[in-house]
């Protein structure tokens, strides 16, 4: 996508391939100011390298959305210079909305991975942990190989009531 706009934010020129990516007209393009077709939450950046390229600056990679005549907003690739002599920028953008859903589905398998990650499975039976090189270790073992938390051995309340009084009889709380 080629184009050029003037230092008044107006698109003086536009090639086909704007109306293909857009569904605006090239006249649509050209009778408002540039800034009505790009994604509100990106407009202050864009101001802001706009006005770094009126100043003899470039915009080079500079991404943002522009909204297209359907209502969907499709992802640019910039690259500008300007020419002060005549208060134009010359530019060329490339349509970038398949790469970045494919980024967005990445980072999102990526979480999807890590919380998997963060799963420990543990055997119902023996309540050995397996590593991440598939062997299964005790509690004290996983533990002390993964952390620095030192363990120590107890018998909660419920445990004594259901394991160790059926066996031993009840346990006195204070002693005779």
């Amino acid at each position: 996508m080629l184009c050029v706009l003037g230092f008044d934010g107006y698109f003086k020129r536009l090639n086909p391939a704007w109306e293909r990516t857009l569904g605006f007209s090239v006249d649509e393009l050209k009778a408002r100011p540039f800034i009505d077709f790009v994604h509100p939450d990106d407009r202050g950046r864009t101001l802001g390298q706009n006005e770094t390229v009126r100043g003899g600056g470039q915009a080079r990679s500079f991404e943002n959305r522009y909204v297209c005549k359907d209502g969907s907003f499709r992802w640019l690739l910039w690259n500008a210079t300007p020419d002060e002599s005549q208060g134009l920028i010359y530019s060329v953008a490339r349509d970038i909305t398949a790469r970045k859903a494919a980024e967005a589905e990445r980072e999102q398998l990526i979480a999807e991975v890590r919380s998997l990650q963060e799963i420990l499975p543990i055997c119902s039976y023996c309540h050995k942990v397996r590593s991440d090189t598939n062997y299964w270790l005790t509690v004290e073992q996983y533990f002390s190989r993964h952390t620095n938390t030192l363990l120590s051995h107890s018998i909660c309340p419920e445990c004594v009531k259901t394991v160790i009084e059926p066996q031993f009889g009840k346990i006195d709380e204070e002693p005779d």
